[in-house]
């Protein structure tokens, strides 16, 4: 596959994967039970902070595609 394809690919996946969580997110909230909404705004948050201050990120992965 080619790097450009490639990096295509996986950048729509990464917004494919915060609107799926976004959504998982307002499906709790959607239940009007505040303590199931503000545990579904921690997990958010929690999965927010593993990908963008994680060990490995999403620019890393991008970076090494263009590399290659």
């Amino acid at each position: 596959m080619k790097r450009n394809s490639l990096l295509k690919k996986f950048d729509d996946e990464t917004v494919n994967l915060w609107e799926q969580i976004y959504r998982m997110k307002d499906l709790l909230e959607s239940t009007d039970d505040f303590e199931l909404s503000d545990l579904g705004n921690k997990f958010l948050d929690q999965i927010a902070d593993a990908i963008e201050e994680g060990e490995i990120q999403v620019e890393d992965i991008r970076d090494r595609i263009l590399l290659d």
